[in-house]
């Protein structure tokens, strides 16, 4: 059509125009409301739109996307935005995203650059976590790109499920769960993150066969319950077939202790999966190296570059040492593909569900790039310091109060006023309407989570640019909005 042939024609100069949209978008966000809701006329007309007869211009399409949808973002840019595990995305990331997006190769095969980048790319990832380059056959480890943790998690459960079939003698792709097999049970600590739970309704199992093994004051799995749940599953003829550790829960930041739960696996011939989503690379911070030393025993790990590694959405990762069983669970090569693989650089749809998908390969590498080894290393461990410093700042506040130990970057807390006597419910109504408050403000962003059953005020520090006059705002905000609030006539 010639209208397409205009645009490409025409696409220095739109290109231009929409990337000095984007570098004012990125420039002014500190000075703009963190949290901008969009109103009520906005949302009728966006929800609204006739489908036009004819196409609009290129430029009346960009204006659109300037003035209706660019001044609503989500807040995670933001770098007082404190609710959100994922990072603003790195500039130079959204350039090679944007390289990526007009080759549109996709990363399920075929012989072009994006496959053989994984192979680096992969290598680097498993550098930064710890995680092994090979198993103990020699088989190379692999990394599989997706959407994020939930399909990451899901691809892994989904091969440790196939992998007891086999070991049990039978072929899960040929019969499914139609025969008469004893049911498959897995683990997790009750803090563990919901998809795992969906995985295990999506993969037919049911969420009756996740066990939720009890945690320790420090949200950490307790392992001694969890080989008593194994031993009665297995003496109730049930089988065991997968553990899922995390390393930083959402939640509260916690690494359950992974060296002692490989030992678990290990002993029990039992998959181990970690899910470290948001903290796999928290072992780069020195502080946490005991704490995720085990992470290179697992046979699967889950991480997500769009969450510390601050590349767009969407990116997850799945690193795994069973390539050669991700590929049994999953190959399926019809008339119409062929079965690839070039100079040790597999085609990742053979070891996968999704067949077509984008190239996330280019926008991690450059982030990674960009940062190099040590500036992953420094930006995790500033992050951590700044969550420190603000849980010291809320123990010397007299009318703060921490609800969790603080994990990696992830501090619990809420407002107490001095001398008061407020019930529970008085309490989590107060603080839910500080957090209200917050956002309403514009000056920041911290949405609530229970804690112990407890309303707590989550921040989660992860911006590039977080720093310690960010930490000591969200305090003085936090204690400001608390005591007006607390004086209101009426309410406590």
């Amino acid at each position: 059509m010639r209208l397409f042939s205009d645009d490409r024609a025409d696409f220095t100069r739109l290109g231009k125009r929409t990337i000095d949209l984007l570098a004012d978008f990125m420039n002014s966000l500190p000075g703009e409301n963190v949290d901008r809701v969009v109103p009520g006329g906005e949302r009728a007309l966006l929800s609204n739109l006739p489908f036009p007869e004819h196409g609009m211009s290129a430029d009346d399409i960009v204006t659109f996307m300037e003035q209706h949808v660019m001044p609503w973002p989500q807040p995670t840019g933001h770098q007082r935005s404190y609710g959100w595990v994922n990072s603003p995305p790195m500039p130079v990331s959204i350039l090679a995203e944007s390289v990526a997006q007009t080759m549109n190769s996709a990363l399920d095969g075929y012989d072009f650059s994006g496959i053989f980048l994984m192979v680096s790319l992969g290598r680097w990832l498993m550098e930064l976590a710890g995680f092994p380059a090979k198993n103990e056959h020699g088989e190379d480890s692999m990394a599989l790109l997706f959407s994020g943790g939930s399909a990451a998690n899901l691809n892994a459960l989904t091969t440790a499920r196939y992998a007891a079939a086999k070991q049990d003698g039978w072929n899960m792709r040929e019969e499914g769960l139609q025969g008469d097999h004893p049911a498959m049970i897995a683990y997790a600590s009750d803090q563990v993150h919901s998809s795992v739970q969906r995985c295990m309704e999506q993969l037919g199992l049911g969420s009756d066969n996740l066990r939720k093994v009890p945690t320790d004051d420090a949200f950490r799995m307790d392992v001694d319950a969890l080989k008593d749940m194994i031993a009665a599953d297995r003496a109730a003829g049930l089988r065991p077939f997968a553990v899922v550790a995390s390393a930083g829960t959402t939640n509260t930041g916690a690494i359950d202790p992974l060296n002692a739960i490989a030992d678990v696996c290990e002993d029990t011939g039992i998959w181990f999966h970690v899910d470290g989503a948001y903290g796999g690379f928290g072992g780069l911070d020195p502080r946490y190296g005991d704490a995720c030393a085990g992470i290179e025993r697992a046979d699967t790990l889950t991480t997500d570059p769009h969450k510390w590694l601050h590349v767009p959405l969407d990116c997850g990762a799945l690193l795994t040492r069973r390539k050669s069983l991700h590929r049994e669970a999953f190959s399926l090569t019809p008339d119409y593909l062929e079965a690839g693989g070039h100079d040790g650089a597999p085609w990742p749809y053979e070891y996968m569900f999704q067949l077509t998908y984008a190239n996330r390969a280019l926008k991690t590498w450059a982030a990674l790039a960009r940062m190099g080894k040590s500036g992953v290393r420094d930006l995790i461990i500033r992050c951590n310091r700044l969550a420190d410093l603000l849980d010291r700042c809320v123990s010397e506040a007299p009318d703060l109060q921490c609800l969790s130990p603080t994990s990696l970057s992830v501090v619990n807390f809420r407002y107490v006023p001095e001398g008061s006597n407020l019930d529970p419910a008085q309490l989590d109504d107060l603080n839910q309407r500080i957090s209200d408050a917050v956002s309403e403000s514009g000056e920041a962003h911290i949405p609530t989570t229970r804690v112990k059953g407890q309303i707590s005020l989550r921040a989660c520090i992860l911006h590039y640019d977080n720093n310690e006059d960010d930490v000591r705002h969200l305090v003085a905000l936090v204690r400001r909005l608390g005591a007006e609030m607390s004086s209101e006539p009426g309410k406590p």
